[in-house]
């Protein structure tokens, strides 16, 4: 036997691949916590990743197993509500699919690691294909796959808007990835994409992960594209001279494509349109028919940016709120202004620069003049929370810290010593700040100390390499250290995990004690005493619901039912004035009669509840369980001419699945099934099509001979059908498109 080799070289492939060893770092940070969900802190009371997006997958999940079908509706809260019209459900994402195949948590947070290692990655092909080295863009890659804010909203479970603004890079990327090699600034072909991609397609992707950010990454990629645009019009500009002829294989490229980027323009977002149109035109029909549509300006510009978190730029925020976060660490900051100061004539440097301060003041909304008044714009309302236009923010600062990078290690001549007299100026504010904080306080900021000492630490080690003192791979090393140390400390600040046995562990006993009672009811909470999370683990329906999208029909209708009056928009209902839940809603009587036709069996709240129709059964863990004693059946069959839910006849539950329901009951009359009605619900009494009723301008219902009947009512909702329709169009389009071009080189 040949005795083993171990003199051998990793091929070129493999030692490239080991040059981003740096973009796991960030992904360390989750491996305690791999089996926990996401909290801002140990002691926070609540997660979106619990609240919803955990219950939309454990549902998701059995509905493939259980019953063998997509589900397209879900009577997990408010009664039921359009499952596939749900941004929420995460029905469209198709990479989001991939955490089905894991317990939970672990899926989430894999697939978390996951994008955040493609948002790196994509940042730096982006970095590399504009002409910055491997050193500069791989730290440009890390400080935005590192970036506290997205830390800080995976900490409030927003698992969606994290999967859609890892791909931001790469719809930029696209862009410039399809300029000819000879205008564009791609130095290897390895840096080229092996495979089409057009940005209408990554511009869908973040669309169907979270509509959310689609707005600003398109507006964003729109900018973009004009300002590239000018950038290879002065390249073709100032080689013109070199090949007159349009025809050469140099100049025609060059001609056509200012001509064309109208087109180009226009094409990708017809094709980012047809591709979400799955969730597009089911979310616009949801849009329409929800609470959302009542939006004031005030809802609109809610949590906008106070002026005095402008600071958050130069401090860390330990701990702080999630949609406020703006602290892109001390050595990003240094940077920034290297790279400003070094640069400020190049035009890139200036796009990056007028992104970061425009997004920046419009995170300020409604405390920013003049800007509240945009609220009445028709669509503005696609940017409602301005504070995340930091995530662009920070995105924008990741690139200028990559360029102030490149032009310390590249020995671009620039003027050192005003690169030197703005860091020592910054660095002295920040510490005379810190002192001032501290002399007036009697006490040690630790977030002042903190942002004052390391943008200290990083000028001084910039002034270290001005003077020529330490060689640049050391430099570098300490610079990615010191980096990497900021970082950390604030991301894990904002960023906890906790097991699932004690995120269920609120409300257990309340679900467990449900679950076993006979019959079946839904569940209403004035108190959220039971968490949607526990309420999925035992398949418990809930009356009420915490959802951005609640149907206006619904919400008007609860609003008597529970005696909860709304002031205002809220994502939760019923609403919750001072964001107590224990004590809230402590001073309204529910109606256990309007309830009872929502087949609401139980109510369960934190504190006690006088009124008639509510039995006290169990006291548990504080929490007092009613039995509503005029509950109606799932099913009824009533007087045609009576009022709903008189002189009512149960009918029987014949089966079950999330998209149809089947019932066998006695005619003539009335038949009411105390689910909601939305547009795409259809019915069928033995089999033949007829009309059906909304009782209460609410429910489900239809009219029935004399006699036994079987009756379906299934969901085929034409919204759904027309948007798969539409992204069939669009894969059609695009392979004709990618066909046509291949043809044509």
């Amino acid at each position: 036997m040949e005795a083993l080799n171990f003199s051998h070289k990793p091929s070129p492939a493999t030692r490239r691949a080991l040059q981003f060893w740096p973009l796991l770092l960030p992904l360390l940070f989750f491996l305690p916590g791999l089996n926990g969900f996401p909290y801002p802190s140990p002691d926070a009371p609540y997660s979106d990743l619990a609240i919803s997006h955990y219950p939309n997958a454990l549902y998701l999940k059995r509905a493939l197993s259980e019953w063998g079908v997509i589900p397209l509706w879900s009577p997990a809260i408010l009664s039921g509500y359009p499952f596939a019209a749900n941004p929420l459900s995460g029905l469209w994402y198709p990479p989001g699919w991939l955490a089905l195949l894991f317990p939970f948590p672990l899926g989430f947070n894999l697939l978390v690691m996951a994008h955040l290692l493609l948002g790196g990655v994509g940042l730096y092909r982006l970095l590399r294909i504009e002409g910055l080295s491997h050193p500069a863009a791989l730290f440009g890659a890390l400080a935005f796959e590192s970036l506290p804010k997205l830390f800080a909203h995976y900490g409030a479970g927003h698992l969606t808007l994290v999967y859609a603004i890892a791909w931001t890079p790469w719809l930029l990327a696209c862009h410039v990835s399809r300029i000819p090699s000879h205008v564009s600034r791609v130095k290897h072909p390895v840096l080229r994409f092996a495979f089409p991609i057009s940005p209408g397609m990554i511009l869908a992707l973040i669309f169907l992960a979270d509509p959310r950010w689609a707005p600003y990454a398109g507006l964003l990629w729109l900018i973009y594209v004009v300002a590239y645009r000018q950038r290879i019009g002065e390249r073709k500009g100032d080689n013109e001279s070199q090949s007159p002829d349009p025809q050469s294989p140099i100049n025609r490229s060059r001609f056509e494509y200012p001509t064309s980027n109208l087109q180009y323009l226009i094409s990708n977002l017809i094709l980012s349109a047809l591709l979400a149109a799955p969730l597009a035109l089911p979310l616009l029909e949801y849009t329409r028919l929800s609470t959302r549509s009542l939006l004031t300006a005030e809802d609109i510009f809610a949590h906008s940016l106070p002026p005095a978190r402008l600071l958050g730029l130069l401090f860390p925020d330990f701990g702080g709120y999630h949609e406020w976060m703006l602290y892109p660490g001390g050595v990003v900051l240094a940077l920034l202004l290297v790279a400003v100061l070094a640069g400020i004539h190049k035009k890139h440097i200036r796009f990056w620069l007028i992104v970061l301060i425009v997004s920046a003041l419009f995170a300020l909304g409604s405390n920013l003049p003049l800007l509240p008044a945009l609220a009445r714009i028709p669509g503005f309302d696609l940017l409602r929370v301005p504070a995340r236009a930091l995530f662009l923010t920070g995105l924008a600062g990741a690139v200028l810290a990559a360029h102030g990078v490149e032009a310390l290690i590249a020995g671009m001549p620039f003027d050192r010593h005003r690169v030197s007299l703005v860091l020592t100026g910054l660095s002295a504010f920040c510490v005379v700040f810190a002192l001032s904080v501290r002399a007036l306080t009697g006490a040690w900021a630790q977030e002042f100390l903190w942002g004052a000492g390391v943008i200290l630490l990083a000028s001084l080690w910039v002034f270290n390499l001005l003077r020529g003192t330490t060689p640049r791979q050391i430099w570098l090393a300490v610079l990615f250290g010191i980096a990497i140390l900021d970082w950390h400390a604030m991301d894990s600040s904002v960023l906890s995990f906790r097991l699932k046995a004690l995120v269920s562990s609120a409300g257990k006993s309340i679900g467990e004690y449900l679950a076993e009672q006979p019959g079946d009811f839904r569940v209403y909470s004035p108190s959220y005493s039971l968490p949607q999370v526990v309420a999925a683990e035992h398949g418990l329906a809930l009356a009420d619901g915490v959802d951005p999208l609640q149907l206006a029909a619904y919400a008007d209708f609860m609003e008597m039912a529970s005696g909860v009056q709304r002031a205002s928009y809220s994502v939760t209902l019923p609403p919750f004035a001072s964001g107590n839940p224990d004590t809230d809603n402590a001073g309204y009587t529910p109606d256990a009669k309007m309830l009872g036709l929502l087949n609401v069996g139980y109510v369960v709240a934190a504190f006690p509840l006088p009124g008639e129709g509510l039995a006290l059964r169990e006291l548990l863990e504080g929490v007092w369980i009613y039995e509503n004693t005029q509950v109606m059946p799932k099913a009824w069959v009533q007087p045609i001419a009576g009022q709903v839910g008189d002189d009512a006849t149960p009918a029987d539950v014949v089966a079950w699945q999330p998209n149809e329901i089947i019932l066998r009951a006695e005619g003539p009359g009335l038949l009411v099934l105390s689910d909601i009605s939305y547009p795409g619900w259809r019915v069928s009494v033995d089999g033949e099509s007829v009309k059906m009723e909304t009782p209460l301008g609410l429910l489900r219902g239809v009219r029935l001979v004399a006699g036994e009947h079987i009756v379906a009512f299934s969901f085929h909702p034409s919204s759904v059908y027309l948007g798969l329709g539409c992204f069939v169009l669009g894969i059609v389009l695009l392979i004709w498109a990618r066909k046509n071009q291949r043809q044509a080189t």
